[in-house]
């Protein structure tokens, strides 16, 4: 699937929905206003595509948006508007008339009505809240960017004309019963920014690592995402617990949900569960850091770790550490392998999936707790190995740079080179079944 501008000679324009909850610029975080951010960055430079996306507001977010002429970015205020809403959305749905049940769907629709967009991308949150949109600008110009797991349902499929998936494993899980074009992007980082850095960024990282208490013989590992139990921190602090050299150190990155400040029971329990190897400087726990400022982390570390216990879709925080050299420890999960292929990175097997609020243990399988252990050990005692995986990883990461992604979405778009063999699927009318 791809398009022919409306207007001969005109950039094609592209309308971004993302969820409400995040604002763009991603001032807050968050992997789907990130990518968008990524996006409206390289448009600035390049200029070849009209970009007008939706957000949530947010005043530095807003002040930052002022960088980016190139893009209009409206500011809609997500309003509780419940009272008699519930029941006329269901009247007006009994009627067959498609209506959101968050109405501020309904203030989006009014601007793609007046922008008129080529493409309307649906990036990420409930897809099914954009059928009122569909319908009003045909299913043609509607694309599903699934940046979680995501089962087509008969629904959606009526209302897409097309995906995005950000890994082969994403798209494996999409098995529409009629042709429909999945184009495979994958998600990106600045390479520009994360990258090993030169003698002053270095020294940078070192500065950071006595800050933050650790000494240049101590063996460093980087956790960096939400603090959730399906991203496994808990197993990597119970294997800190259980390393015998006390040199080996864990820092912990990251929130409950991105900048928010407030607390989680998980993230609380996993505190006070930690808070001896804390007194002992073992283990260090920043909460969020903003993404500028991540470089320097991932430099000041010896390895990064990321142990998912639910199947990730993709990662970014994999991207990170390979461009800063960094080398990574990881689940084999999801579009994990995907992302670290070539880059020489650990791949340790789960003994348990998190979906949600359950678990299902993996009882045929080695504890992923040891199997950490030894990861994190050979990396520590094998330093030239470590290096040419640090020197791997870099080469890798090149291929999720921000400039790739662009141009991705610029052949999407029918701007450009046509897409090579690869990267757009035709899925057959009937879909095999899925395993």
């Amino acid at each position: 699937m791809s398009l022919t501008p409306s207007t001969a000679g005109n950039k094609p324009k592209l309308f971004l929905i993302p969820p409400p909850d995040l604002p763009v610029p991603a001032t807050r975080g968050g992997a789907v206003e990130s990518l968008i951010t990524h996006l409206i960055q390289e448009n600035e430079i390049q200029q070849r595509l009209d970009l007008i996306c939706v957000s949530a507001p947010d005043d530095t977010a807003q002040e930052q948006a002022a960088l980016y002429p190139h893009t209009r970015i409206y500011y809609l205020p997500h309003k509780d508007e419940r009272g008699l809403w519930g029941p006329m959305c269901g009247v007006m749905r009994r009627l067959n008339q498609p209506v959101p049940l968050d109405p501020w769907y309904n203030r989006v629709a009014k601007l793609v009505k007046e922008e008129k967009p080529d493409l309307v991308i649906a990036e990420g949150g409930n897809l099914l809240e954009l059928a009122h949109i569909s319908r009003q600008v045909g299913r043609d110009k509607m694309l599903a960017h699934l940046h979680m797991q995501t089962q087509c349902t008969p629904d959606l499929e009526s209302l897409y004309g097309g995906v995005i998936a950000i890994s082969q494993y994403v798209a494996g899980l999409w098995t529409p019963t009629r042709p429909m074009a999945v184009h495979m992007i994958p998600n990106c980082v600045d390479v520009s920014r994360f990258c090993p850095g030169e003698k002053a960024e270095k020294a940078q990282a070192q500065a950071l690592r006595e800050e933050l208490g650790f000494s240049k013989e101590d063996f460093v590992v980087l956790f960096c995402g939400r603090i959730c139990p399906e991203k496994g921190i808990h197993r990597l602090v119970e294997a800190l617990r259980r390393c015998e050299d006390p040199a080996v150190k864990l820092l912990v990155i990251g929130s409950p949900f991105f900048d928010d400040e407030s607390d989680s029971p998980f993230f609380s329990q996993l505190r006070q569960g930690a808070a001896d190897l804390q007194e002992q400087g073992r283990i260090v726990f920043t909460g969020f850091i903003p993404n500028e400022k991540l470089p320097a982390y991932y430099r000041a570390a010896n390895a990064a770790c990321f142990p998912a216990l639910w199947d990730e879709p993709a990662g970014i925080t994999a991207i990170e550490a390979m461009a800063c050299g960094c080398p990574v420890v990881a689940a084999r999960s999801g579009g994990m392998p995907e992302y670290l292929e070539g880059s020489g990175a650990l791949l340790v097997d789960r003994d348990e999936i998190v979906y949600g609020t359950l678990t299902a243990p993996l009882p045929e399988a080695k504890p992923m707790t040891e199997s950490l252990l030894e990861a994190v050990h050979y990396l520590r005692i094998h330093p030239r190995i470590r290096a040419r995986i640090g020197k791997a990883g870099v080469e890798r990461a090149q291929a999720f740079s921000r400039q790739a992604y662009y141009e991705h979405f610029c052949r999407l778009a029918g701007v450009g080179a046509p897409v090579p063999a690869g990267t757009e699927e035709e899925l057959p009318s009937e879909a095999p079944a899925q395993e």
